[in-house]
């Protein structure tokens, strides 16, 4: 139950403060006198979204407070889940500041404006005077259908499942774009791949081709000379090695007699060692040079089909076109893994699907077993409204294709005479006829509802008379089991209040704002008077006031 609402800086309020009771409270206030804003102030706490603009001092914040008596209510799992303090009176509070930052709190904890709304779509329901355009809206005849049925755990259950296969869907059909791209160079990726094989690529190869090329280009030249240089000597007569052979040797038989020539003649030995040794590796590279123009063409044939394909896939060498190698090769295991991503990811869907056709099914069912007794409820309302003779008929059609709400449509149909065919009630019910059917609509739903406050915001639009006295009895009736608050124009609906506010206009130092204020008996009945009479209250309508209250 809704104790109280502060509301500080908001829109032509300056500093307000409302109590309720339990039952039936109205509030009226002639046009333009700020109704609709303490409706807006009260939308903060449900969770719209505002800016700087409904400030009325733009240099200080704006703040609704909104006192909540929940002891009756069975909702401290709520608390739990978004670990908050419980509080058999919770308090809602929303600040706007000047630069138009909204802040939310639940018990002066911060939360987030999602977890306020939530919170407070569990505490009160506002119905506004435009609802009823709402009727040829099918997703709201449906939100009518599901809120009867109570259906909300099983439309949870379901949208789990149709986000998690719209998901689904979404990252399948980007897989296969992305296959579908893929597929467009895979055989271009696998020529190159297969060449780079066939190329059978070898660290530095390069370097060694090039070597070798050298070397055959210029063996006749370098055979000769090794050869001419080998004979000089060791070969040919006299030759290097012989002579320091003989040097050494008489160096030798003169080493005791000076240790200087001793040295000599070790470093002797050791250079008719290297000597010795030069010669050798000359005489094997001369054997090893062979002029041969047929090798010499298949290498240069093969560097050239190295450096082609350096140049063909942008790389300095022979190292970075083995990374390139590796990379083509990565390139294709990655779409042969992508391939089993979409074969895993289409059967993922596939159970989705079966799943989310269950979930729909088990809604649909629910849907059609309350149609019956809905559209009953709704009639009987509706013949309490005056409309004895009129017709209402839910028509729930599923189809193949899912939305968020699930497989159906939901449509409403209606004839408000005898002998005329029921139609789509959006396209026959006049303005008042839509007002009654709200108020019936809003009435079923009400009494099935748990919800322990109700707002009507001027939802007698377009009705009168004696309509807008059964409307009142209605409402008396709702109030019965719900804290009932309506914004009212009507008088037979104000009369039936157990608590009545007015709204009205103050202007002090040429600024105007939007006050409110109790009412006592006496102060009613002039004020339902001044309603029927148009400012001037006659006695005629006093006592008329006073019929309306059941007062003497």
């Amino acid at each position: 139950m809704l104790s109280s609402i502060h509301i500080e800086n908001y829109a032509l309020i300056r500093s307000l403060d409302i109590h309720f009771d339990k039952g039936f409270t109205v509030i009226t206030g002639e046009t333009g006198a700020g109704k609709s804003i303490l409706l807006g102030a009260l939308s903060l706490i449900t969770g719209n979204r505002a800016d700087s603009s409904v400030l009325l001092d733009k240099t200080k914040k704006c703040f609704v407070e909104a006192d909540f008596d929940i002891r009756e209510m069975e909702i401290r799992s709520f608390f739990d889940t978004h670990n908050l303090d419980y509080s058999d009176n919770t308090i809602l509070r929303r600040e706007i500041n000047s630069a138009g930052k909204s802040r939310a709190f639940i018990n002066d904890t911060p939360v987030t404006l999602q977890v306020l709304k939530e919170l407070a779509n569990l505490l009160v329901d506002v119905h506004s005077q435009h609802q009823h355009l709402l009727i040829s809206n099918p997703l709201f005849r449906l939100q009518i259908v599901d809120d009867y049925a109570d259906n909300k755990s099983a439309l949870l259950h379901y949208q789990q499942l149709y986000y998690r296969h719209e998901t689904a869907t979404k990252e399948l059909h980007q897989l296969q774009k992305q296959q579908q791209e893929v597929e467009e160079r895979k055989d271009y990726l696998s020529f190159l791949a297969k060449e780079l094989d066939d190329a059978d690529l070898q660290p530095a190869e390069d370097g060694e081709l090039e070597e070798k090329i050298t070397m055959l280009s210029h063996a006749e030249t370098i055979k000769s000379t090794l050869y001419a240089n080998n004979q000089l000597l060791s070969e040919q007569d006299p030759n290097i090695t012989a002579m320091l052979t003989n040097v050494k040797r008489d160096c030798e038989s003169l080493s005791s007699y000076s240790a200087a020539i001793a040295e000599i003649t070790q470093r002797l030995e050791l250079l008719l060692i290297e000597i010795k040794d030069i010669s050798y590796s000359l005489s094997s590279i001369e054997r090893q040079v062979e002029v041969d123009p047929g090798q010499l063409d298949l290498l240069q044939q093969r560097l050239d089909l190295l450096y082609t394909l350096l140049r063909k896939h942008h790389v300095a060498d022979l190292a970075e076109l083995i990374e390139k190698k590796k990379d083509i090769d990565a390139q294709l295991t990655s779409m042969e893994n992508n391939s089993e991503k979409i074969k895993i990811l289409e059967k993922q869907r596939m159970l989705l699907n079966d799943a989310l056709v269950e979930a729909a099914n088990r809604l649909t069912e629910r849907r059609l077993g309350v149609a019956p007794q809905l559209q009953q409820d709704i009639l009987h309302k509706l013949q309490l409204l005056g409309m004895k003779d009129a017709h209402f008929h839910v028509d729930i059609e599923s189809h193949s294709h899912h939305t968020e709400m699930g497989s159906d449509k939901v449509g409403f149909y209606f004839s408000a005479n005898r002998g005329v065919a029921t139609e789509e009630i959006s396209k026959i019910a006049s303005g008042g006829e839509l007002s009654r059917m709200m108020l019936a609509i809003k009435s079923v739903i009400t009494e099935n509802a748990l919800l322990p406050t109700v707002v009507f915001d001027e939802i007698d639009t377009g009705i009168s008379g004696e309509i807008a006295g059964k409307a009142a009895k209605l409402m008396t009736e709702l109030s019965q089991n719900h804290q009932l608050i309506v914004i009212t124009h009507l008088p037979q609906i104000a009369a039936k209040g157990t608590l009545h506010y007015h709204v009205y206009k103050e202007t002090l130092d040429n600024q105007t704002f939007t006050k409110i204020r109790q009412l006592t008996t006496d102060e009613r009945v002039d004020e339902l008077a001044k309603m029927m009479s148009d400012e001037t209250i006659t006695p005629a309508a006093r006592e008329t006031a006073k019929m309306l209250m059941g007062i003497s």
